[in-house]
């Protein structure tokens, strides 16, 4: 009998004897030698963290890019920013728009890899007498263009911007804006060539074997030149390569960038944003939940809110005849493979910042939820009903509390008044600052209004703290009267 996650259906068809089947598996898919990525078909994610504890979760356009995302492990990761020196991208060399807007992106990109321990590293050009004289001469014509057929590659710059590109010169230097990140900590690495990655003799290739880094996150310029260069030789040596497209740009126009993105992504790794790196805590701030609602986290859970005609999708704009039964709620822990998290005891609220309205919330915030006891468990009750080719951890956490939570305040559905725009109504998923996991015994609001504080603005975060509960995950909707 097939086990429950590897299901085989045949079909008999008449045609010279061959009997086609179909064949779903809903197993953890290995791909690779015994260094392995993890394709998770349950949640369309590819898992390339090689069974850490510890995982960091990129979100994906499903439809672009045929998955949903995939999983690193922070501590054998590093952000690689490329060759974003003065001579590419400042103004007075040359009008680099693209390069100007990957900045912005990749400052955040770096914020949030050493929020997560992933190592920084600049990558650039840097070369010295030496290397010119052993130079082939295509590297050398490529960098002449540019400035004439007879000056390129160590030509004297004017106003002391010293040979082009030559170690320690202002030319060669990061460009400000990306100077100012620099931290004692990040590495530097010059390259001779489009790829820093050409030969195993080159310094960022050295490191990374030592290091044992594995998975590398590529910004810079230009996308279709150095950056791909190098992510082609991380490829072709083994690394796992990931582009934040709007950290990269390039000035060759006809398609290159969309034809380098689509070859990483097609072929070579995975391409994500700057945005995938903190969408959640991103969309929160932007809508002001952060901080109104709650202080600033980290989301560690993917929360889950869906009605019988509807979802919630982190800002999304439903109808309140659609949410008025409580919604189905399923957390996904994708950031860790550990069992202990499975039995400890979660919350859900849901609360209304908006009350009466967001212009004048004198109610806010109202409770519209509370129910606890929300527990998570594998998806799948033993490893034993499992198919795969080798030994797999289970993966892909779902609640399955089968009474459902308790609800300690009724659920009340959404029904913003008449001619009062649209209300926020924010889920938060809460978990016991001391990680028990017996049952939650929590206070309940006196009244609905203020969360029984009696002031205005007092609302779930006043509440979260005299229970001792902290902030794991958040989610979304907004809704309003038909009538305004």
């Amino acid at each position: 009998m097939a086990s429950e996650s590897f299901i085989l259906t045949t079909e008999e068809v008449q045609h010279e004897d061959i009997t086609v089947g179909t064949i779903k598996c809903t197993a953890p898919i290995p791909f690779g030698g015994e260094e392995q990525w993890l394709y998770l078909p349950a949640t369309k994610k590819f898992d390339l963290s090689r069974g850490s504890q510890k995982k960091m979760v990129f979100e994906c356009d499903e439809e672009e890019r045929n998955h949903s995302g995939f999983m690193i492990d922070p501590a054998k990761s590093i952000l690689i920013v490329v060759d974003m020196q003065n001579y590419f991208i400042n103004p007075i060399y040359r009008d680099h728009a693209a390069g100007i807007a990957a900045v912005e992106p990749t400052i955040k990109a770096i914020e949030r890899c050493r929020k997560e321990g992933i190592q920084i590293a600049w990558l650039n050009w840097g070369i010295t007498d030496a290397n010119l004289k052993s130079m082939a001469p295509a590297i050398q014509r490529g960098f002449s263009k540019s400035l004439g057929w007879h000056v390129g590659l160590g030509a004297q710059l004017p106003d002391r911007q010293g040979r082009c590109l030559f170690k320690r010169t202002w030319n060669a230097d990061l460009y400000d804006p990306m100077k100012a990140v620099v931290e004692p900590g990040d590495l530097f690495f010059d390259k001779t060539r489009m790829s820093g990655l050409w030969s195993t003799k080159e310094p960022l290739h050295k490191y990374l074997r030592a290091s044992g880094k594995q998975t590398l996150l590529f910004a810079g310029v230009n996308t279709d030149q150095c950056v791909f260069g190098t992510v082609s030789d991380a490829y072709s040596w083994g690394w796992d390569c990931v582009l934040l497209s709007d950290c990269t740009g390039s000035m060759t126009g006809r398609g290159a960038q969309e034809l380098a993105e689509y070859q990483i992504s097609t072929n070579m790794g995975f391409v994500t944003t700057s945005d995938a790196l903190c969408e959640a805590q991103m969309v929160l701030k932007k809508a002001e939940i952060i901080p109104t609602v709650i202080d600033d986290f980290l989301p560690s859970l993917t929360l889950s809110v869906s009605w019988s005609h509807s979802k919630a999708k982190l800002g999304n704009t439903l109808k309140p005849k659609h949410l008025q039964k409580a919604p189905k709620i399923t957390l996904h822990d994708e950031t860790s493979s550990s069992p202990s998290t499975s039995h400890m005891s979660y919350v859900i609220t849901l609360t209304d910042p908006d009350a009466p309205s967001r212009d004048n919330p004198k109610w806010s915030e109202m409770c519209h939820w509370i129910a606890t006891n929300l527990t998570l468990s594998s998806s799948s009750s033993s490893s034993d009903t499992m198919y795969s080719i080798l030994p797999l951890p289970e993966f892909g956490l779902t609640s399955t509390a089968h009474s459902g939570p308790d609800d300690v305040v009724e659920y009340k559905p959404p029904g913003p008044p008449e001619k009062t725009g649209k209300h926020r109504y924010v889920f938060v998923v809460f978990a016991p600052k001391n990680g028990t996991s017996e049952t939650l015994w929590l206070e309940k609001p006196g009244k609905r209004k203020h969360w029984g504080t009696g002031r205005e603005r007092g609302g779930v975060r006043d509440w979260a703290e005299r229970n001792g509960l902290v902030a794991v995950g958040a989610n979304f909707v907004y809704a309003e009267n038909k009538v305004q």
